[in-house]
């Protein structure tokens, strides 16, 4: 069901303009665009300026990561590899993972459940 951009029961918007939506800066060389998201699913743009640190961390969320653009190197529980545009990585629950920009670019991130705390306002520090 589809009223006012609005899908079913969930409050999810049905079709999100990038540009209506406003970066939100997360740490340095960061910025993020949460674009969609509903109680099961949540969909987040990330911006990195190279040498750009997604700091090593773990959560209890399913993650999926497309590489839109740039160069990463991504670790994995220890493991690491240089991905670039195109490429995807899957992180499991409670796994360490993080990321160094390489190449200015970007991923798209998809988080099952949502990240709660993603919506919560970011310490002054974290920018």
């Amino acid at each position: 069901m589809l009223t006012n951009n609005v899908v079913g029961e969930s409050n999810a918007i049905a079709f999100v303009e990038d540009s209506s939506m406003e970066w939100e800066a997360v740490a340095p060389g960061m910025k993020r665009k949460i674009m969609s998201y509903d109680g099961r699913v949540m969909l987040v743009k990330v911006a990195f300026e190279k040498s750009a640190v997604g700091t090593l961390h773990q959560h209890y969320h399913t993650q999926i990561a497309y590489v839109a653009s740039g160069k990463f190197e991504v670790e994995i529980d220890g493991k690491k590899q240089i991905l670039q545009q195109g490429d995807v990585f899957y992180i499991t629950p409670h796994v360490v993972h993080g990321c160094v920009c390489l190449e200015k670019g970007m991923l798209i991130d998809v988080f099952s459940p949502m990240r709660e705390d993603f919506l919560q306002p970011l310490p002054d520090n974290a920018q």
